[in-house]
């Protein structure tokens, strides 16, 4: 098969030098024009007889000449404004701060055209030079330009010299600019100092604590608004450690200063604890996270602390409050007394809030008396005896009653309790919290706290009450409905016992702890034997990750747990089963436990497993039929195309009906032997052999699957080894095996891949090796790949299936054939080769045959045509097409190639893509329209894009007629016809 490649396109005939051109009836040098890197070719090259300057460089004036060798030579950017029109001259090292719209397109241009703009900006200062006024220099000016399609913030540093010129009014000839570009520079300091400024305020507004202390006595040079909050406001600026803050020195924190001066190391603490002593007498403590950190000038030498923290008070608090919740849920988890459970509770309530007394009473509503049943007091707090009225105690019972808390900071100062001072004052109570337990929105009982003396209870302290009263509550709830529990078990065993099936229950953690007889029986496992996870290794083990799986998640989102799975029978055969269970769930939500059960479905299951078989059965025939019948029907379509066009080439016509007939015979005795896939399958085909040349048979093969090859944008690579191989065989099963394999090549191998098909002669035997770069066969399924209905993974990329009948085939009709077949692959993604070996005749019979060739396209009237497009395979095979209908075609991967062919043979039609590389076909467009070689050639845009939008772009931008790829060959062929 024919393969093209951009570098077979002739190379463009070398033209005459454009300097020796210039240099023609001159004794000028040009020497000034030398060098330049690219921007000297383009300068070399311009076209400068249609500027003011004219054609001949030699002939400029020496100033520009000598400005210009500088500009060429330098690595510095330097841009050149000449004459009244400005022209713009420019070197290397400045075009690297353009972008597309500007480069190369500015150059030679007038200066206020070009920069349209900035010229606002720099009109009036090249002006001002040009006038023989000073020259201007610029720092860091912004002079926002457009690059890249935006008009971008761009700020430069930049010089407008004159160039003097005595033939000019003023005597400057130019303006030479020498510039740098400094936006990086610029934007980067903006950044430091917005970040400055950032810093600073967030110093100020830290939510920690920071201080600067100088010198060894550690003056306080500055000191945060957090820091001044955590000394109580007192005045600390320019005052020593020690003199503003005396009861540092007791805590230790003078001392911890001294070291870190005098060692230079940082000193960390977390959760220090810090007494200060505030303004107005009173005293606060508080924990800290803080850190002392040297601070050293350029010489290293330590010259201050820098001080940062945290007051992490709360956080302390919260922890201790934390762990004390947790050491009373560990403390009474193991606890079964009621009595137990409130004294544990109490106590540590008592200890983490520091109070004198915490007791638990349980409560009279109707006699408004309170029975103490367990209490934890200090040293030294007296206890009471006996029941207690709370009428003795305040009017707050009615409160209680309610369900409300009860909060007293001071007994003396409270309305509630001023009034019964006696009572408190003989039990030394100063304030107390009531924190009540309600059930069935009754009061029952109170968690009651007392102190000795007046003191505010912190909305934390109060909240730690709650969460302590409300665990306990849990926890005694929970204790009286285990005891219930445990009287409803034995209903429950004896219920379950009695209906026919399995059941079990598991703990909420998924452990078993109970099945009834009916599953001991099952399984003839020992009873007590399975408990807890055991029941694992009765099921199968294709199973068990399965079962396990879908087990853990029910266990961990609640859900129900279903799911069919094998179990060992007691007659030791795995049977099916359905396996069902259900969370059970308290009051509150929480799953207490899970009680399922296990039902044989093992006679239903086969019968379900029976009909899926039959329904596979049955749709794979169905795959088969189609498989089989589009093969012969690729190329009869392909023939029937070739005759609508080859209308008036009988040979073309001879040979198309020669496929069709050749295909429509094959395809009726497929339809023949397909009525019968059973004894197809079986190996029961006869075969008609005969002397047959397997050159012919890889001809037809191919016929057959070139619209599948041709379509995918395959390339495919014949290579033969010998002249004649025959073999003895029916001509059309040997078509059919080699069809196959290169139709699988061509679907499994993704669009633009390679396929190598080698007919070799080794060892008395014909080989044919059929190899592509495409999918590969997976391992695990290599094994099995000629196996009846063996299907690889479908694709969105394969419309038809996998490998199915196909290959069954192949191998069925091989082996008929005396050979064999095999196939090999590295894996997913690396191909796959297939190797089809047949008994080569001695004394073969010769027949002609020739190897498939190019199919020639009837000609129509000769046009010049040129194709753009990076993509080299799209382009050549267009072009192959398109030369087959008799016109002259030539192709170009990029736009500036493009402009230089058409220069020299103009086409009379443009196929080209948008997205090229260098320059996009919009703007190619625009260059062939405004050129007036080519501004009357018929212009297609080819292109993946067909939306509105996108046809009204290219409409825009000067395009006759706008193509979607794939290329419509018929809508082209009628535009091609209309092209005189």
């Amino acid at each position: 098969m024919k393969k093209y490649k951009s570098d077979h396109i002739p190379e463009k005939p070398v033209s005459k030098n454009p300097m020796e051109y210039l240099e023609t009836g001159s004794s000028h040098s040009l020497d000034f024009l030398t060098g330049g890197g690219k921007m000297g070719e383009l300068i070399r090259s311009y076209p400068w007889a249609n500027t003011s300057l004219g054609g001949r460089p030699q002939e400029w004036p020496s100033s520009l000449r000598t400005t210009l060798r500088i500009l060429l030579t330098t690595q510095h950017p330097i841009f050149i404004f000449w004459g009244p029109e400005l022209i713009c001259f420019y070197n290397d090292a400045y075009s690297r701060s353009l972008g597309p719209e500007k480069h190369p397109s500015i150059l030679g241009q007038a200066g206020e055209s070009a920069w349209v703009e900035i010229w606002p900006i720099i009109g009036p200062q090249i002006q001002q030079v040009m006038r023989g006024e000073e020259a201007t220099w610029h720092e860091n000016q912004l002079v926002p330009i457009i690059r890249h399609g935006e008009l971008q913030e761009v700020y430069w540093t930049y010089s407008f010299g004159p160039i003097d010129e005595p033939a000019a009014d003023s005597g400057i000839g130019g303006v030479l600019v020498i510039c740098t570009e400094t936006t990086q520079q610029v934007l980067a300091e903006r950044r430091m100092n917005i970040e400055h400024q950032r810093f600073a305020q967030l110093f100020e507004q830290s939510p920690t604590f920071m201080a600067v202390l100088r010198g060894p006595q550690h003056v306080f040079e500055f000191a945060n608004p957090g820091y001044m909050r955590l000394v109580g406001g007192r005045p600390v600026i320019g005052r020593t450690v020690a003199d503003a803050l005396p009861e540092a020195v007791p805590q230790g924190y003078l001392e911890l200063l001294d070291n870190v001066y005098t060692s230079g190391e940082a000193f960390i603490a977390k959760g220090a604890k810090f007494r200060s002593d505030a303004v107005g007498g009173s005293t606060d403590e508080s924990y800290l996270d803080f850190v002392y950190q040297p601070i050293k000038d350029i010489t290293g030498q330590i010259n201050g602390i820098f001080v940062e923290g945290v007051d992490v008070t709360d956080r302390v608090i919260a922890e201790t409050r934390r762990a004390a919740l947790m050491k009373l849920t560990d403390a009474l988890r193991p606890l079964k007394s009621h009595g137990d459970i409130t004294f544990r509770a109490a106590q540590i309530l008592g200890e983490t809030l520091d109070v004198g007394r915490a007791t638990y009473c349980t409560i009279d509503v109707i006699a408004e008396t309170a029975f103490i049943e367990r209490y934890w007091y200090a040293p030294g707090m007296e206890v009471p005896t006996g029941p207690v009225s709370y009428r003795d105690y305040g009017s707050f019972i009615d409160d209680m009653k309610a369900g409300r808390l009860i909060i007293i900071n001071d007994v003396e100062a409270d309305s509630r309790t001023s009034s019964a001072m006696a009572a408190f004052k003989h039990r030394k109570a100063g304030a107390f919290i009531n924190v009540p337990v309600m059930e069935n929105n009754q009061l029952v009982a109170v968690f009651a706290l007392t102190n000795s003396k007046p003191r505010v209870w912190t909305d934390s302290e109060i909240a730690f009450a709650q969460e302590v009263a409300a665990r306990t509550r849990t926890v005694s709830e929970r204790l009286r409905s285990e005891i219930a529990l445990q009287e409803s078990e034995a209903k429950f065993r004896t219920i379950a016992d009695a209906i026919p099936q399995m059941v079990w229950s598991t703990l909420p953690d998924g452990s078993h702890d109970y099945y009834n007889r009916q599953w001991y029986e099952y399984t003839g496992v020992p009873k007590g034997s399975i408990e807890k996870h055991g029941w694992k290794k009765l099921l199968h083990q294709e199973d068990q990750a399965r079962t396990h799986q879908t087990w853990k998640h029910s266990l961990a989102t609640g859900t129900t747990f279903e799911i069919q799975y094998r179990l060992r029978h007691h007659s030791g055969d795995y049977r099916w089963i359905l396996g069902r269970a259900l969370p059970i769930q308290d009051q509150s939500g929480r799953i207490i436990r899970w009680m399922g059960t296990s039902t044989d479905i093992h006679d239903q299951k086969l019968a379900e497993v029976a009909l899926r078989e039959s329904s596979l059965r049955k749709d794979e025939f169905l795959a088969m039929l189609a498989h089989e019948l589009r093969n012969p029907l690729a190329p009869i379509s392909t023939a029937a195309y070739l005759l609508e066009i080859a209308k008036n080439d009988e040979k073309q016509i001879s040979r198309a009906s020669d496929i069709i007939s050749r295909q429509v015979s094959h395809l009726t005795t497929l339809v023949d032997d397909l009525l019968d896939v059973s004894r197809v399958s079986r190996g029961l085909v006869e075969l008609e052999n005969e002397h047959v040349d397997i050159k012919q048979v890889v001809n037809h093969a191919i016929e057959q699957a070139r619209p599948l090859i041709e379509a995918r944008k395959h390339i495919l690579n014949l290579r033969t080894e010998c002249d004649h191989a025959f073999v003895m065989g029916d001509k059309t099963r040997l078509v059919q095996v080699v069809a196959n394999l290169l139709n699988n090549a061509a679907k499994y191998t993704p669009q633009g891949g390679e396929i190598d098909l080698l007919v070799a002669v080794q060892d008395a035997n014909v080989k044919i090796t059929i190899a592509d770069n495409g999918s590969g066969i997976a391992p695990s399924l290599l094994p099995h790949i000629f196996d009846l209905f063996t299907q690889g993974e479908r694709t969105p990329d394969r419309t038809q299936g996998g490998l199915g009948l196909g290959l069954a085939l192949v191998k069925s009709l091989t082996a008929m054939h005396g050979g064999n077949v095999n196939a090999s692959s590295l894996g997913n993604g690396a191909g796959s080769t297939f190797t089809v070996t047949l008994p080569l005749l001695e004394t073969p019979a010769m027949q002609q045959g020739d190897l498939p060739g190019d199919h020639k396209i009837p000609k129509a009237k000769p046009l010049q045509l040129m194709i753009v497009d990076d993509n080299t395979d799209a382009a050549t095979s267009l072009a192959f097409l398109l030369e087959l209908h008799g016109h002259h075609v030539t192709v170009r991967e990029n736009s500036v190639s493009a402009l230089e062919a058409a220069a020299e043979n103009t086409p009379q039609l443009f196929i080209l893509d948008i997205g090229l590389p260098d320059m996009d076909g919009y703007e190619l467009t625009r260059r062939l329209r405004a050129n007036p070689v080519t501004k009357n050639a018929v212009i297609i845009a080819l292109t993946g894009y067909g939306q509105e939008h996108d046809r009204v772009l290219s409409k825009a931008a000067g395009f006759d007629h706008h193509f979607v790829k794939p290329i419509d060959m018929q809508r082209l062929q009628r535009i091609l016809s209309q092209i005189n």
